[in-house]
């Protein structure tokens, strides 16, 4: 059973971090507005012609991939540091110096398309055991989800099987969930898009998040270079990577904290050591 939780609820941030100790997910129901969504499809929609389909069982055959949402759409600059995204992340990241934003895609999964395997995210890094969490994931349904259109499906519990554990797809069950909520879950949890045996396309916002001193899977400095990020907020900045992290990693030049890249007119401070507040 996936555990559910209202946006609104004063508890949130407490349940989201006991349904991920737990269950390894959750849904956070009335995460953003509907309209927040469909404001988020129409700026991506612009860009739809530059969506990679799916050439794999994996990828999927009728499966549309927008990538880059950051800097093409407005919308979702303003809640890629949703509160419930920053309390998740704190909670299975926050053994790390910093974490940060890795990527995020449009997801559009169209009718016909078969189950994707099983997987965990995680196995990106050359499946290696790292005996932590060392990625936070998500999907923002733009769309509603339900188990007929395709809902991701999950095996609540299996971030905490061993590597040689494998789920059977007997062991899923759907992430259904009204438009605006949204699906968190740790890298080592199994999951993978659903069947869609409708014929409505779905649609997700897929996130991933990692351990600052781990490679982000997308490269932000070539989607966000300094020259096109200047009005953005510094929060989001060292969200998306122009931060130093572990303990002397990501500094630029002279010792440079990178953010002087974007705002070279700013004093800030050198140096390339990374210290833990205490």
């Amino acid at each position: 059973m996936i555990p559910r939780i209202t946006h609104a609820d004063p508890d949130r941030d407490r349940q989201i971090r006991r349904a991920l100790d737990e269950a390894g997910c959750c849904v956070v129901t009335d995460a953003a507005a509907p309209e927040v969504m469909g404001a988020i499809a129409a700026e991506l929609a612009e860009h739809g012609d530059m969506a990679s389909v799916g050439r794999s069982d994996f990828e999927g055959h009728t499966t549309r991939r927008t990538g880059a949402p950051l800097p093409r759409s407005a919308t979702f600059r303003s809640i890629a540091r949703h509160p419930a995204v920053l309390a998740s992340g704190d909670h299975v990241l926050g053994h790390a110096t910093t974490w940060r934003f890795s990527a995020a895609e449009y997801i559009e999964i169209g009718p016909g398309e078969t189950a994707q395997r099983l997987h965990r995210d995680r196995w990106k890094y050359d499946m290696v055991e790292f005996g932590v969490e060392v990625e936070m994931n998500g999907m923002w349904a733009v769309t509603d989800f339900t188990e007929a259109n395709g809902a991701t499906r999950v095996v609540p519990g299996s971030h905490r099987w061993p590597a040689e554990q494998r789920p059977h797809p007997d062991d899923t069950v759907p992430a259904e969930m009204p438009c605006g909520s949204l699906f968190l879950y740790t890298g080592s949890v199994y999951h993978g898009g659903g069947p869609n045996e409708s014929d409505e396309w779905r649609a997700g916002l897929s996130l991933q998040h990692a351990v600052g001193w781990l490679t982000q899977s997308t490269n932000q400095f070539l989607e966000c270079p300094p020259a096109e990020v200047g009005d953005w907020d510094d929060e989001l900045l060292r969200f998306i990577g122009y931060t130093k992290t572990g303990n002397g990693l990501g500094y630029w030049r002279d010792s440079e904290d990178p953010l002087t890249a974007v705002h070279p007119d700013r004093e800030l401070p050198r140096g390339w050591a990374t210290v833990r507040p205490a």
